[in-house]
């Protein structure tokens, strides 16, 4: 989806409040990479991690962190190659677990609760098979952690290859330029924030943050064992009108995983982004969730 020149000035107060309550800044060496992490709140309260998805970055939670902070400290991390991090010569379900398990180690938490967007998800489900106590609930979003094999196989031959790497001349075509993908109708005051902070400057012009190698060189698992012995309180939420957590991949997901109905939530109406297009609603499933 293309993003209009449409100022801030349009967005909701609650919006321009919680962009504008910035995270503190830190970084952690994660096998030769420095990983970039950001705290919204109080770092005594309860420990709430957010992980987001492919070629995101944490900015994409800045209007949803704060209005967590009321119980929580609230960190998002920006993955290897992604966001603020540092690069690597390639990558792997494995290497983005590291990068999770050094931010929560350099927070000294001894585990937390997390949301988990999309690829996030799938990294967070790894990472409770390889380190057990690292989560103590586990709230996905929209993320297909497995799925029916025909499912897989469409969605292999119709993978998309890696983006061309394009300098803009400025941030504002930079912005103009921007997609989120899969494609989908987005409020215009949230999917501005999120292009504005998704590209960075170099010498011949603004360019996406994310690894370009990222595409070519990812290695993911097969997540079937991992979901099946997840083992720490789990919810489930995806965007009612999803255009890949569809209602076969649900059901599907919803076998392997033998998840009780009770855990599994839809957002009416919204998307696979479903805290960009439906952000209020998100934020108050959210915080009924983390209550519980």
């Amino acid at each position: 989806m293309l993003i209009g020149k449409n100022p801030l000035n349009e967005a909701p107060e609650w919006f321009l409040k919680n962009i504008a309550e910035r995270p503190e800044e830190y970084s952690v060496n994660v096998n030769g990479a420095e990983i970039k992490y950001f705290i919204w709140g109080d770092k005594t309260k309860k420990p709430l991690l957010l992980l987001h998805g492919y070629n995101a970055h944490s900015f994409w939670w800045d209007h949803i962190a704060p209005s967590l902070t009321e119980n929580h400290c609230v960190v998002g991390l920006d993955f290897s190659g992604m966001g603020n991090s540092g690069r690597r010569e390639e990558y792997s379900q494995e290497i983005f677990v590291d990068d999770v398990k050094g931010v929560i180690d350099d927070l000294s938490w001894k585990s937390c609760t997390c949301i988990a967007h999309s690829m996030g998800g799938s990294i967070a489900t790894l990472a409770t098979s390889i380190y057990p106590d690292i989560f103590e609930h586990l709230i996905l979003l929209d993320s297909m952690i497995v799925i029916p094999p025909n499912v897989a196989e469409r969605m292999a031959s119709n993978r998309p290859s890696a983006r061309m790497v394009v300098a803009s001349p400025d941030l504002e075509t930079a912005m103009e330029r921007f997609r989120l993908t899969p494609s989908q109708p987005c409020k215009d005051y949230v999917l501005r924030h999120i292009a504005e902070t998704s590209y960075i400057e170099e010498s011949d012009g603004w360019y996406l943050k994310s690894d370009p190698l990222i595409p070519n060189t990812y290695k993911y698992n097969d997540l079937h064992d991992a979901f099946t012995k997840l083992d720490c309180k789990l919810d489930y939420v995806y965007g009612q009108a999803s255009q890949l957590v569809t209602q076969e991949v649900l059901e599907y997901m919803t076998y392997v995983g033998n998840l009780d109905e009770t855990y599994i939530h839809s957002l009416p109406g919204a998307m696979h982004h479903l805290f960009l297009d439906m952000p209020e609603e998100f934020i108050f499933l959210i915080k009924r969730l983390l209550s519980k």
